[in-house]
């Protein structure tokens, strides 16, 4: 069975993935069929923690179609952004054949998307440490 995950950033510094089993047999008929579905679940669990709901810009899904192919997306959400780590896992996951693509949830987002630009990090969220 296929699964599909949702990774998103939001302008706190955070990220949140969430991911679900599918029937969908590609990411375009998943997409279609269940539009919505996995970012509303990331906004029930953010709200329920009292974490900011607003993203940086379009989340990204992934959508693997074996067990083996998730546990390369799985690999790559855990390791270190920009990292030379990070890029191999990236190549183990297309090499695996999960399928990402945007995902654009307002229009705001769609913006964000076409214009190629992030919001800058808070403050907050660029702190290190304390004291």
């Amino acid at each position: 069975m296929a699964v599909v995950t949702l990774l998103s950033d939001f302008v706190d510094g955070t990220s949140m993935a969430l991911s679900e089993d599918t029937e969908a047999e590609t990411l375009n008929a998943y997409m279609t069929a269940a539009p919505g579905r996995l970012w509303a679940g990331i906004q029930q669990r953010r709200l329920a923690r009292h974490l900011t709901r607003e993203r940086r810009g379009p989340g990204t899904l992934y959508f693997a179609t074996t067990a083996e192919a998730h546990a390369t997306v799985m690999a790559y959400l855990q390791s270190d952004t920009g990292s030379c780590e990070e890029s191999n896992k990236l190549k183990a996951m297309q090499a695996a054949g999960v399928e990402i693509a945007p995902h654009i949830g307002k229009a705001s987002e769609r913006d964000v998307l076409i214009r190629g630009q992030q919001r800058d990090l808070t403050a907050q969220a660029r702190a290190k440490g304390f004291g």
